[in-house]
């Protein structure tokens, strides 16, 4: 398969098409020899069709397959290794039939599985936000499985070994347990991105920002010239902080992470952020997050005009926004949206330095990344961290109900066969494959080639103590809007963050305490 190239100025300017029935035939994983046992019955022989145990799958948008199986002008992007690799396993594993199920995107997720989880009708193999499933208690924990082999990939001693070691360290909850074998991985600082109208910046001598000042110049420039600065559509009208937890807080936060890494593993999740809120370390009042905050404020006053209410969609495709924040993961589509008429850029989030936000003698700033990924097209797999928490997981109480988790675990170990993983992620390339001798797309292939910032602690941003659980999440944002669109004034503001992270943290804290009298 040829790799495509890909400018360096525009980063990810795609033209064509990036997956497809195209990338799937030249790419197809290749038959695999595997023990029949577990579908046949006492005699040796496969189990009649009458008799396959249904798993049902929901793993999200990016591997729901879709009614359509080509490409075209009207559905830019198909989804289709996931339908041919639940059927290569059903002709490996004819006791077992394959499902998938639709599931809701946005905030109708969270009352969907809540009500799945209770009834026991959710997806065996769930896709789930954050650690929404895991924080309930929904969740399957699978460390005995991930210490089994996998018999679909018997070059590896366990289950887990297929996994980068540090990524699968991050997945350990404080419960000791992990629930997740995971499907991808977020390449290191790009699990968001920025687009650009590449016409736009041509008829006004911009470069795409490399660098944080740039961003900020970039965005005033857009603004003055009465465009600006788009944030995330989906969060416009609660509040798109991807800057402030994604951007400007990983490289201020550096110095303080030796003192909430209470494990040691230079990764700092929301149980190491109770002991540090707790202590006083973080929070909205500190002088770090304060800084970031004005940091964040002055940004958005870029953003463009009527940014909450305007359909920024229609304002891209238009030509009329120069700047917009995009999940990496839409990449692909962006690219092949056959609405849009310009040429498009793709750019990784570039973070603050220390002469971007300098310390003065009352305030913290940023500091500089000790290295930078190497470059040589190869993945930096000692700084992949589960950054978005147990994604993929076994639901307790409909495998149970349905009395099928060996049935689900046996497909997930499927699934994440090094080359069945790499067909998988790689149609659309939303991110990379999960396991650690897996082949990157042509995408990130090029991103592989890039020198980016790499700092010596990952920090979730739930472990900046952003998400205590999905109501604090869905209230403080929303009080940034209020304040950066005047509807309040700045002491106001921290007064009702610190309200909500207070809160949220008890709340974290009260759910601690259940799952240790739990156990």
């Amino acid at each position: 398969m040829q790799k495509q190239q890909l400018s360096r100025r525009g980063f990810l300017s795609l033209a064509g098409a990036t997956g497809g029935a195209a990338l799937l035939a030249a790419c197809a994983p290749a038959e695999v020899e595997v023990d029949q046992s577990a579908a046949a019955d006492d005699s040796g022989e496969a189990m009649p069709d009458v008799d396959r145990v249904p798993v049902r799958v929901w793993f999200g948008g990016s591997y729901t397959p879709t009614e359509w199986t080509s490409r075209s002008a009207e559905n830019p992007i198909v989804v289709n290794a996931p339908r041919i690799l639940a059927e290569r396993y059903h002709e490996e594993n004819p006791g077992t039939e394959i499902v998938y199920e639709e599931g809701p995107g946005g905030e109708d997720y969270f009352a969907w599985l809540t009500a799945g989880a209770t009834a026991g009708t959710a997806p065996n193999l769930v896709r789930s936000t954050h650690n929404f499933a895991v924080q309930n208690g929904w969740a399957v924990p699978i460390d005995d499985y991930l210490a089994q082999p996998n018999r679909y990939a018997p070059d590896y001693d366990k289950w887990n070994d297929i996994f980068y070691p540090t990524f699968m360290n991050s997945l350990i909850q404080p419960d000791g347990n992990i629930y997740c074998a995971p499907i991808d991985n977020i390449w290191p600082n790009i699990e968001v991105g920025l687009a650009y109208n590449k016409e736009t910046f041509d008829s006004m001598g911009l470069e795409p920002p490399s660098t944080w000042s740039a961003q900020m110049e970039v965005s005033r420039a857009l603004k003055e010239a009465g465009d600006g600065l788009a944030p995330w559509q989906h969060e416009q009208a609660t509040g798109n902080l991807w800057p402030l937890a994604l951007q400007i807080l990983p490289s201020m936060m550096q110095p303080i992470c030796p003192d909430m890494d209470l494990n040691g593993d230079k990764f700092v999740g929301v149980d190491e952020a109770l002991p540090a809120y707790r202590a006083g370390i973080i929070g909205p009042n500190t002088p770090i997050y304060k800084r970031a905050f004005e940091e964040m404020y002055e940004l958005a006053t870029y953003w463009i005009d009527a940014f909450n209410t305007v359909d920024i969609d229609l304002l891209w495709r238009e030509g009329n926004v120069g700047l917009r924040y995009s999940g990496s993961w839409e990449f692909s589509r962006m690219a092949n949206d056959p609405n849009v008429t310009f040429e498009r850029g793709f750019l990784p989030p570039p973070l603050p330095n220390s002469s971007e936000i300098p310390a003065t003698d009352t305030t913290p700033g940023a500091t500089d990344p000790p290295r930078t990924t190497a470059g040589d097209g190869t993945v930096p797999g000692d700084l992949l961290t589960a950054i978005q928490g147990s994604e993929y997981v076994a639901m307790a109480s409909s495998t149970e109900k349905d009395g099928n988790l060996e049935q689900s675990i046996d497909f997930w170990m499927f699934l994440t066969e090094p080359q069945n993983n790499a067909f998988l992620v790689n149609e659309n390339q939303a991110r990379i494959s999960s396991a650690v001798d897996a082949p990157l797309g042509s995408i990130w292939q090029e991103i592989a080639t890039f020198k980016l910032p790499l700092y010596e602690y990952a920090i979730a941003w739930w472990g900046q103590g952003w998400y205590w659980d999905n109501d604090n999440f869905m209230r403080w944002r929303p009080v940034f809007i209020e304040w950066i669109t005047g509807q309040i004034d700045e002491a106001t503001f921290y007064e009702r963050q610190e309200e909500e992270f207070a809160a949220g943290a008890q709340r974290y804290e009260e759910i601690l305490q259940e799952q240790t009298d739990d156990s």
